[in-house]
């Protein structure tokens, strides 16, 4: 499956990358990447608050990460394609090598106040109650998935069943979409990390003229 795509827009190129969250191995990825586009800045799937928590476990001054139930059989699937970490080790070493190379490090994602507001509008309580009540199922499916990048992308439609996921993951893509351009403006060449099960959703966009 292919992991990149190169778009020219009008004030540069845009390099996106999609990663599998939590993966160890996707560290490599990233280095080849830096090493192919040779960025100005790079934007990461994640929202400000977290891009701060993402510094504070570069730094050492996190020890110990909160996983939720549905985290935690992720990462108990995802092992079988690899060594599993958090945070996700594409995030950790993109962080690195940006900073060791003087390149300014975007969150492309909603603040949590803002992911927070469109989480109330997209997830109502019954939505909520029946996605609490599926981990028990979820937990015991066998997953058909031959590789890493396949599991993702069924692990995506089994977690997002429900309307009102799927709406939420699409305001996501389009508020990174939004926010790859409005960096691609200011900086010109934009890596872009993204998460592999969303990257098809942001490409789409990005493409439209």
């Amino acid at each position: 499956m292919d992991r990149t795509n190169v778009l020219e827009l009008p004030n540069g190129n845009v390099t996106v990358l999609g990663t599998v969250k939590g993966l160890v191995s996707e560290r490599k990825l990233v280095q080849k990447i830096f090493r192919a586009s040779r960025p100005e800045v790079v934007g990461l799937h994640i929202g400000k608050e977290e891009i701060s928590g993402l510094k504070a476990v570069v730094k050492g001054k996190v020890e110990n990460t909160y996983l939720s139930s549905y985290e935690k059989v992720y990462a108990r699937e995802l092992s079988k394609y690899g060594e599993v970490m958090i945070p996700p080790p594409s995030l950790v070493e993109a962080y690195e090598v940006a900073k060791s190379l003087d390149i300014p490090v975007k969150a492309l994602d909603f603040d949590e106040t803002n992911y927070a507001t469109i989480y109330t509008e997209m997830i109502d309580g019954v939505t909520m109650i029946r996605q609490s009540l599926r981990l028990k199922s979820i937990n015991k499916k066998k997953f058909k998935a031959e590789n890493a990048e396949e599991f993702v992308i069924e692990w995506d439609r089994l977690v997002n069943r429900y309307k009102g996921f799927r709406k939420l993951e699409a305001k996501r893509e389009a508020k990174i979409a939004k926010r790859i351009r409005s960096l691609s403006d200011k900086y010109g060449d934009v890596l872009a990390i993204v998460e592999f099960e969303r990257m098809e959703g942001i490409v789409k966009i990005l493409s439209e003229r």
